[in-house]
């Protein structure tokens, strides 16, 4: 059997996006990387990786344009998931060289005041908030995959 890990990310600015994160584990007090896994955070910031070795590991993560977090001393245990909350990203390294500087500032300048292809089409580009829409009074959000058609000015999934 092994173990599984459910990580947990928020950023800065308190909106979470589906990411994909890179998660490496260490050997504790080392830089010996172990193991190496890919995941995806859902819209409310957590990832699961799976098959992990039961062990104590230092365990790090990046975020898809955001820079690494570490948390040390994670105890993993056959059959049990460890829960760890990462804590805030701090977002900006647009180059993937872990480091924000002024070469993620010249990626963003390539595309400094450029709209997408849809600019000035109406609406916007957030998912609705509840499907049947109610005014996102509800808190619910609207499935991922999902099709929408706007009916008499609602969201309505087709």
């Amino acid at each position: 059997m092994a173990a599984t890990l459910s990580g947990t990310i928020t950023n800065i600015m308190g909106v979470q996006l589906d990411n994909n994160i890179v998660v490496r584990f260490f050997e504790q007090g080392t830089t010996n990387e172990v193991m190496r896994a890919a995941s995806v955070s859902n819209a409310a910031g957590v990832f699961i990786v799976t098959g992990i070795t039961p062990g104590t590991y230092d365990v790090g993560i990046k975020p898809q344009g955001a820079l690494s977090e570490l948390v040390l001393a994670q105890v993993f245990t056959d059959g049990v998931t460890t829960n760890i909350v990462f804590g805030n990203t701090r977002w900006g390294d647009l180059n993937f060289d872990d480091i924000i500087n002024v070469a993620d500032r010249n990626v963003m300048y390539g595309y400094w005041n450029i709209g997408g292809d849809c600019f000035g089409y109406p609406g916007d580009w957030h998912l609705p908030c509840d499907i049947p829409a109610d005014d996102c009074g509800g808190g619910g959000v609207a499935a991922k995959g999902a099709a929408y058609k706007i009916i008499g000015g609602q969201p309505t999934v087709i």
